[in-house]
């Protein structure tokens, strides 16, 4: 797992010093994905895209003690705890509810034997059942071959979780000594089963709710005729600040962004003049495919306020835009903020638990819909850069253009699992792309 930073601005408002992010590590290799593109083909896909898992959708159901005027907030905390006990299980990956404005509103209480939302719930009841409903998972290796609706899981999490930390200490937290251990972060340090671990605990009932088609459902593709609809494929690959210090040559961000560069001048690519980084071009089969490299000194980050305009102008003039930095534990407002296009966009995540965090803003941003948008994304900690996620999926995706666009997502993820070296990436939203080669 890539050192994580400790950083300030946003996170530091929003959660506490010492809070971070992380993201995969660059490591050398002569494999230029760019010249050694797979020759399969591929026919066989599902509507979340893993070489060993698959996606569902849970329920939650707890209880949760504390200050009224908290309460509200408690289902999305404690569904925080129990993302992390399953995510070092390995055994599921259940999407991030902590920064989400309306986490609150998807919480229903019992009361009196009925379930109401928040603001329906009767004047003067007690909150303390609360259960949520139809929450994004991933299911991976053998949690994934036989998930069935009704399946049911349970994750020891705080009874009393807005007090977690003056009850416990650290005597129930990991030994990670890049985050500090505060409130606010106990959520990421949790483990219930450590042997110093006395405080009170409950069960946290996981069930699945919904399951989707598996292998049988036919090839999913990119939307290749709307990528190359004006004959140019364009894309953008943002190369956070990855080191503390200085962002000089040696800082580890910048050396994946040049290491990328010389891949794609090896593979053909010439440089050419850009209007925000650098730019490398190279005509396949008619199309001008065009890869714009952002180094961390154009934008360094997820509070990199300064270059919030370089960050939009990423998201606005690209169809395939790639992000390789920290993620500062899903604290980061970036990816809700800006204007998106409405053209179909494909975007790979890097960093750590991206799938948790930042699938849901994104969406948001794209109108709620999946229509124009697909996101591969990793379920746990990163240990690859951009150079092994996604220079593997773009080599692919530039195959297809020249092989009559028969690279379909399940070749592409193949090609990533290869480079990674495990199964974490993952892609969402391509259940219903139309595109067929």
């Amino acid at each position: 797992m890539r050192k994580i930073s400790s950083l300030v601005s946003v996170a530091v408002v929003l959660v506490g010093a010492g809070l971070a992010g992380c993201s995969g590590a660059a490591t050398p290799t002569d494999d230029n994905p760019f010249l050694h593109p797979t020759d399969d083909d591929g026919k066989e896909d599902s509507g979340y895209v893993n070489p060993d898992g698959v996606e569902v959708e849970v329920d939650l159901e707890g209880d949760v003690t504390g200050p009224a005027y908290e309460l509200a907030d408690g289902p999305a905390q404690l569904g925080q705890f129990a993302m992390t006990y399953f995510r070092k299980a390995n055994t599921m990956y259940i999407e991030s509810l902590a920064e989400d404005a309306t986490a609150a509103d998807r919480a229903e209480w019992l009361v009196d034997g009925t379930w109401y939302t928040e603001a329906k719930v009767p004047a003067g009841a007690k909150l303390a059942h609360w259960r949520m409903r139809g929450l994004d998972t991933v299911l991976l290796f053998a949690a994934s071959k036989h998930a069935a609706v009704g399946q049911t899981f349970i994750a020891p999490v705080p009874a009393a979780p807005f007090s977690i930390y003056t009850d416990a200490g650290a005597s129930c937290a990991d030994a990670d000594d890049h985050i500090g251990l505060d409130q606010t972060v106990y959520w990421y340090r949790w483990e219930p089963g450590a042997r110093t671990c006395k405080v009170a605990t409950q069960d946290l009932k996981v069930t699945v709710s919904k399951t989707f088609g598996g292998s049988t459902q036919p090839a999913v593709f990119p939307e290749y005729d709307q990528l190359v609809t004006d004959k140019k494929l364009t894309a953008v690959i943002m190369f956070g600040e990855i080191d503390d210090g200085p962002i000089t040559d040696d800082e580890t961000g910048m050396q994946s962004f040049h290491r990328y560069g010389q891949w794609l001048a090896d593979a053909g690519y010439a440089k050419v003049t850009a209007p925000l980084g650098e730019r490398y071009q190279k005509t396949v089969a008619g199309i001008a495919v065009q890869i714009d490299l952002y180094s961390p000194k154009v934008f360094s980050g997820l509070d990199d306020e300064g270059h919030f305009a370089n960050f939009q102008t990423a998201l606005s003039d690209h169809e395939i835009v790639v992000w390789d930095g920290h993620l500062m534990l899903g604290a980061s407002d970036f990816w809700s903020r800006p204007t998106y296009p409405k053209t179909y966009q494909i975007f790979l995540y890097g960093g750590c638990l991206g799938y948790e965090y930042y699938v849901r803003p994104i969406l948001h941003g794209k109108g709620d819909s999946w229509a124009k948008l697909d996101i591969m994304s990793s379920v746990v900690e990163v240990s690859a850069s951009a150079n092994e996620f996604a220079a593997p999926a773009i080599a692919k995706i530039v195959w297809g253009l020249d092989h009559g666009y028969r690279a379909s997502w399940k070749t592409i993820l193949r090609q990533v699992r290869t480079a990674v070296g495990d199964s974490t990436f993952g892609v969402s939203g391509v259940r219903d792309n139309k595109f067929k080669p």
